[in-house]
């Protein structure tokens, strides 16, 4: 059976194989998963819960992002959560703005399974990519933000 950290380590290289079936395969079925980015601004931001909500978040990064390189740098395993330490280079498909980001991902497992996921990264320059300028001027309009908030 393998430890938390090479589980971890497997959902990374099954990202990087684009399997993300295998991906949701390791997520408990209730699983919450967590982004930083605001949703009425980024369309993978926000809150999801359970494996359709795994999916969900997939589907809208790789409709918006486009990864040059895509890397989990160190690792590090406690009992029940594995914290990951990253760096990324990507573009917003929409623009073509590229992005260089350092980030952090906590991963919860229970009984080898992940029941929770964060994201942190730097959501004000992925804003700044997908809107292709200053976030300062974006404006978003009411029911859209709240299209958005309802995955």
């Amino acid at each position: 059976m393998m430890d938390n950290v090479q589980l971890v380590q497997s959902l990374y290289a099954a990202f990087g194989r684009d399997d993300i079936n295998a991906i949701v395969e390791a997520c408990d079925p209730n699983i919450a998963w967590f982004s930083n980015a605001d949703p009425a601004l980024l369309p993978y931001g926000g809150e999801r819960r359970g494996l359709d909500g795994v999916r969900s978040f997939f589907r809208e990064v790789a409709a918006n992002v486009e990864f040059e390189s895509f890397q989990p740098l160190e690792f590090f395993g406690g009992p029940d959560f594995v914290a990951v330490l990253g760096r990324s280079i990507s573009r917003a498909r929409g623009t073509g703005a590229r992005v260089e980001d350092q980030w952090m991902h906590m991963f919860k497992i229970r009984n080898g399974k992940v029941t929770e996921f964060r994201v942190f990264g730097d959501t004000h320059a992925a804003v700044q990519a997908h809107f292709g300028g200053d976030i300062h001027s974006v404006t978003v309009a009411p029911s859209e933000a709240t299209a958005r908030l309802q995955h």
